[in-house]
């Protein structure tokens, strides 16, 4: 995600800054959310695989064995893809927000 324009939209006064200034911002909360957004990443891959094999398997289909295994596969990584990139953004975003706010207080 560009998160230079996002924050320029989202926070106007932003605009009047200068790209080092934005880039500080966002390269400080990508920093500051590694801790959280790292581990969701790997929790995320790990429940896909664990649903990937017990969900087909309880309906009768071996793992690896059929189309329609492979089909739901792509599906549900495809998904689990986009659902951590929304996630891991929003958790960005979020961070970036603080430190703007608080950079204005401060």
């Amino acid at each position: 995600m560009n998160y230079t324009d996002w924050l320029r939209a989202e926070l106007p006064p932003l605009s009047a800054r200068t790209s080092t200034e934005t880039l500080e911002y966002i390269t400080q909360a990508k920093s500051e959310t590694r801790k959280l957004t790292i581990p969701l990443v790997f929790l995320s891959a790990v429940a896909l695989m664990y649903l990937m094999n017990a969900v087909p398997s309880s309906y009768g289909f071996a793992p690896f064995e059929s189309v329609v295994y492979w089909v739901a596969f792509i599906v549900v990584v495809n998904v689990g893809f986009v659902g951590t990139d929304k996630l891991e953004s929003v958790i960005i975003k979020r961070r970036l927000r603080a430190l703007v706010r608080n950079n204005k207080q401060g």
